[in-house]
């Protein structure tokens, strides 16, 4: 059942607030936002549709929001792995008697069902961006790749990501991610060296579950590398269709 993998580490966030509301997710700091219409749970935040215009931060949560399956507690792991697959999401909302309970990632059927493969099976290509690709051209690329995270190389070697989350915490806090210095130059046409995540862990072609899982659980997503040498990316959605 699901009940037995819920997630219960969440907040309810009326869809009428403004979007700043779930800022503090954003960056990390607090519980996993669900959005609700009135009493009754309505979605999740499409990180996505953030990049897609400017933020002043008083923009409706309402407009940000995809639905996803709504499953009751009782219902079967099977299932639920199906529903999922189905709706392209990797949340959906646990309910119990119409009681908000939780939610259940991809990753946490994943794990309970069991997937197969090591990364390189699992993994998929997406290429990668060098790492003085400029932050406009990387929300542009974003945005038509309907992506929320890319690899960022160096002289072809893996140095880190960049992610929506990166992106959205220096806009809307104008806070840099590393040191490096940028008084010369608009944050558009500015290198996503400053602002990627470096020291990112990454897997071997050949590793398998239960490596996968640490890092996913760690981090959210894998890379795969060979000798530095940037190969492709895991997401939750890639183990749960192995399963």
């Amino acid at each position: 059942m699901l009940e037995n993998i819920v997630r219960r580490n969440f907040r309810e966030i009326d869809k009428n607030e403004e979007i700043s509301k779930i800022f503090g997710y954003l960056y990390g700091e607090t519980d996993f936002p669900i959005i609700m219409d009135g009493k009754k749970p309505w979605g999740i935040i499409d990180e996505r549709k953030l990049i897609k215009s400017k933020l002043s931060g008083k923009e409706k949560i309402k407009d940000f929001v995809v639905g996803v399956p709504k499953l009751d507690a009782t219902y079967s792991i099977a299932k639920a792995k199906n529903k999922m697959i189905k709706s392209g999401v990797d949340k959906i909302i646990v309910t119990k008697e119409k009681e908000l309970l939780g939610y259940v990632t991809a990753l946490d059927i994943a794990k309970k069902i069991g997937f197969k493969g090591d990364a390189e099976s699992l993994m998929r290509e997406m290429d990668a961006i060098e790492e003085d690709f400029e932050i406009g051209e990387t929300i542009n690329l974003m945005k038509k790749q309907n992506e929320k995270i890319l690899p960022v190389v160096s002289n072809k070697k893996f140095c880190g990501v960049i992610s929506v989350k990166n992106i959205l915490k220096v806009i809307t806090t104008h806070e840099k991610i590393t040191d490096y210095h940028q008084e010369k130059t608009s944050l558009l046409s500015a290198p996503v060296k400053g602002f990627m995540e470096s020291g990112v862990r990454t897997c071997s072609p050949k590793d398998e579950a239960k490596k996968l899982i640490e890092i996913m659980e760690e981090q959210g997503f894998i890379i795969v590398c060979k000798n530095r040498k940037y190969l492709g990316i895991i997401e939750p959605m890639d183990l749960l269709r192995a399963t």
